[in-house]
């Protein structure tokens, strides 16, 4: 008489193949959210890239318009005092009186809102309607360089390093991702 239970295997998955699949599950995972990180900062990147050409080219076409930059120090930033002076001149957001720099109240910069301080303009909480700052999307401020003294050539610092820029009038950079300025990930307005 045969056993009916000798040759016969249960039906389902021993403890040892379950945990090799949920390993391979894991793995793969771990593999796309580390793909997924990458794509995401570097879109992130090329939106800031982005704002930082539309303020350069909203600069340069201040100049073109009224042959002269706006009356500020060579270099700001789009967080604090000057920096949002520049912003509010080109947004045309100045308000009133003698010392107006965009007489013509030309909106010369057309720059998303941002999420707070990321990733665009920012107008502060409340019912303000005027511009606070502009911040790359990982909520850095960005700095202008303008070319002041309209010589040749526009020379500036960043990271560490000397640029050299020839028939610019203006310069726009924030640090990136990683915070820190001369590394790859910086977003700029220019070619390094």
């Amino acid at each position: 008489m045969k056993n009916p239970h000798s040759n016969h295997r249960s039906k389902g998955f021993t403890l040892i193949e379950l945990l090799v699949v949920i390993t391979i599950i894991a793995v793969l995972a771990a593999m796309s959210f580390a793909g997924v990180n990458a794509a995401i900062r570097k879109a992130r990147t090329t939106e800031g890239k982005v704002a930082a050409s539309a303020v350069s080219t909203a600069v340069n076409n201040f100049y073109s318009e009224y042959s002269r930059l706006p009356d500020l120090s060579n270099e700001v930033k789009t967080d604090t005092g000057e920096g949002v002076e520049l912003l509010r001149i080109l947004l045309a957001q100045e308000g009133s009186g003698d010392d107006v720099e965009n007489t013509r109240g030309i909106n010369f910069l057309s720059v998303k809102e941002g999420k707070g301080r990321r990733g665009g303009l920012y107008y502060g909480s409340g019912n303000s309607n005027q511009v606070q700052g502009l911040y790359d999307p990982f909520g850095k401020p960005y700095t202008v360089v303008l070319n002041t003294e309209y010589e040749d050539v526009l020379n500036f610092q960043m990271g560490g390093r000397t640029y050299n820029l020839r028939g610019q009038q203006v310069a726009i950079y924030s640090p990136g991702a990683d915070g820190e300025l001369g590394t790859v990930d910086d977003i700029t307005s220019f070619q390094r």
